[in-house]
């Protein structure tokens, strides 16, 4: 088998110039890459920037927020510190009040019960002094029941006594 040779004819300027050419389109490609990333780098320098200025900017509204919550929790201390002052106040008040009628109560039920001890002692006075007079009659009549007793008795055992 044989083969024929091939034979393969360009010109060197032809090579050459293809590959210029594919050099030249590379060139072009870097070139436009080159931009591209510049651009991009713009770009991010720009996004940093806005970043910056976004921080700053709520930075500070978030210190202004801060001072106004600051501002309105005093002002609800101080409003509320007032109101549980003034009921404190009215409280003891009303306790002070309390303890008046109270004591008012107490001083005047204690009068009235001396009143009707003073008259429960009178009743037992005059209860007492019956009681004396009922133990009187009852010894007496005691003591006559005794004698009466005795002198009968005395009359049973020694007929002739009084003689």
């Amino acid at each position: 088998m044989s083969q024929t040779p091939v034979t393969i004819s360009y010109s060197l300027e032809d090579i050459l110039g293809q590959i210029n050419q594919k050099l030249d389109k590379m060139n072009d490609r870097f070139d436009h890459l080159e931009k591209d990333i510049t651009e991009i780098k713009i770009g991010q320098t720009r996004l940093e920037g806005n970043l910056k200025n976004l921080e700053t900017e709520l930075t500070g509204k978030i210190e202004k927020l801060e001072i106004e919550l600051t501002g309105k929790v005093e002002k609800l201390e101080i409003e509320l510190t007032a109101k549980m002052d003034k009921l404190e106040t009215d409280l003891t008040a009303k306790m002070d009040k309390l303890e008046t009628d109270l004591t008012a109560k107490i001083e005047k039920s204690e009068s009235e019960l001396k009143g009707e001890v003073k008259t429960l002692s009178a009743e037992v006075n005059g209860i007492s002094k019956r009681l004396d007079t009922q133990e009187f009659i009852n010894r007496s009549v005691v003591v006559g029941f005794v004698l009466g007793i005795t002198t009968g008795i005395i009359k049973l055992l020694f007929p002739n006594f009084p003689k």
